[in-house]
């Protein structure tokens, strides 16, 4: 019995904490009160207040995890309703993809470099911005540091849904394409949750785009590293 009543603890906690930073970003609304980093900061300081493992709470709340993948593939409904703004726009879809992650690839390398960060470490950096099961695998392959991944690619997707909105806002960016698109390359499923709350379009690309991400970094990375190692 006990066995069952930890999971329903640590996921009940994870709900609870996710439901008020919902209250609070909806009263409050900022870039500081996005859900997922409230209730990120609450389990944090509970994990750490009951001395609790972070190992053993993945564990315990191991089938949060497992809904990821349903999830994803639901992204494909907003996908199919805007499938014919995606295909006009495809060309443009695959230039910011191709630019967003090449550059971000780029920055994470020379900051490493900079830092004399080790050298898996510094692997691991370089697939941040790839949704967090594809990221796994290409770490595999690469030779990354896999522990570090899922922090890494988390805390990136994080900061995304916290700043790109301020910055679209700031740029005055209307078109839903441009919208879209940093959510999806920079801020992978994190970013496109928040990226459908600018509007079913901005999603749909989004979603279009952390996709289009994963597919073409899986073969680019590992070719990339086949070439110059």
């Amino acid at each position: 019995m006990t066995g069952l009543i930890n999971p329903l603890i640590a996921i009940g906690l994870t709900l609870l904490y996710f439901f008020l930073g919902v209250k609070v970003y909806k009263r409050w609304t900022s870039p500081l009160t996005i859900p997922i980093f409230l209730s990120t900061i609450g389990m944090v300081i509970t994990l750490l207040a009951l001395d609790i493992p972070y190992k053993q709470y993945a564990h315990d709340t191991s089938f949060i995890t497992y809904l990821l993948g349903p999830a994803t593939v639901a992204l494909a409904y907003p996908l199919y309703q805007h499938r014919h703004l995606l295909t006009r726009n495809i060309q443009p879809i695959l230039i910011g993809i191709l630019t967003g992650s090449g550059l971000s690839m780029f920055v994470s390398y020379c900051l490493s470099l900079w830092f004399d960060i080790p050298t898996d470490w510094n692997r691991s950096l370089l697939i941040k911005t790839i949704t967090t099961p594809v990221a796994v695998d290409i770490g595999y392959t690469i030779g990354a540091k896999i522990e570090v991944i899922p922090t890494v690619v988390i805390v990136t997707g994080m900061l995304g849904a916290m700043i790109i909105p301020t910055i679209l806002k700031w740029m005055e960016i209307k078109n839903p394409i441009a919208k879209g698109l940093p959510f999806g390359v920079i801020s992978h499923g994190v970013g496109t949750a928040q990226a459908i709350k600018e509007g079913e379009r901005e999603g749909a690309v989004s979603g279009a785009a952390m996709a289009l991400t994963a597919t073409i970094m899986s073969f680019v990375i590992p070719f990339l590293f086949i070439l110059l190692l």
